[in-house]
């Protein structure tokens, strides 16, 4: 029960740097990836909703490219992480499609540099899972890690949905002051949505169980956490009205009472 060490091949040394130099740009880039509200600069040119689909859909591309999936999950471990994989990524696009709503603009740097990154790392987790011999997994952790999938992909996409809901009222009712979301776990943290993605990549790894995907699968943590951070600032800065300021400054930046 633990995390299985892979022979250090070319593919699994490859996949192992990559990830630490992943986790560390994440870590130390010099300002939040522009896009979504972090967008609309004057260099800013592609609209949102075509940049997140380029974001996300290489990623669904890779997965059926690698093999079709499958639902056949007896003693094929391989078979869990794809499918997941796969269903997280299609999920992203669907909510692109019919669930955000976009009102900013990013530019091509940014939108290649994430898409580059999702694919990379996803490709690499299934490469690595895939030559790992069935003998080496725990189930208990397999169970636990779907577990986490299922709900950080619930609760993410629950919160999507109020972001949704809270953009179409100040649509509807003509206001051009930003508000600060409301409901769920809106009201404890700032980004919550991101805190349950985060659950969602701990149930991959969970199911991957090695050292290398470890590796490859920390980076969203680390880019995350401080996007999370710095939509506590940019709400800081955008936010007009007292009753939304002083209700920000109770609120985590993304876990619920504990940072």
């Amino acid at each position: 029960m633990g995390l299985y060490v892979p022979d250090w091949t070319g593919l699994t040394i490859s996949a192992f740097v990559i990830g630490i130099i992943l986790s560390l740009s994440a870590a130390f880039q010099p300002e939040t990836t522009p896009y979504s509200k972090f967008g609309n600069r004057k260099v800013d040119n592609i609209p949102s909703r075509r940049a997140m689909l380029v974001i996300y859909f290489p990623s669904v591309i890779a997965c059926l490219l690698i093999q079709r999936p499958s639902l056949d999950w007896t003693n094929h471990q391989f078979n869990i992480i794809h499918f997941l994989s796969m269903a997280h990524f299609v999920k992203r696009v669907l909510e692109v499609l019919f669930v955000h709503i976009y009102k900013s603009n990013t530019n091509a740097e940014a939108m290649l540099s994430v898409m580059s990154a999702y694919t990379l790392t996803t490709t690499l987790d299934l490469l690595v899972v895939r030559r790992i011999p069935e003998s080496v997994f725990c189930s208990t952790l397999t169970y636990i890690g779907v577990a986490f999938v299922v709900i950080g992909e619930v609760l993410n996409g629950y919160h999507h949905y109020l972001l949704r809901e809270m953009r179409l009222s100040r649509t509807n009712q003509k206001k051009e002051n930003y508000s600060l979301p409301k409901g769920a776990l809106f009201n404890y943290a700032v980004a919550p949505h991101y805190a349950a993605e985060q659950l969602t990549f701990l149930g991959f790894i969970l199911i991957s169980q090695n050292i290398v995907s470890l590796a490859v699968k920390f980076f969203p943590f680390i880019y995350l956490t401080v996007r999370a951070k710095e939509t506590r600032v940019w709400y800081s800065n955008h936010l007009t009205e007292s009753k939304d300021k002083q209700e920000l400054s109770k609120r985590k930046n993304l876990i619920p009472f504990v940072w």
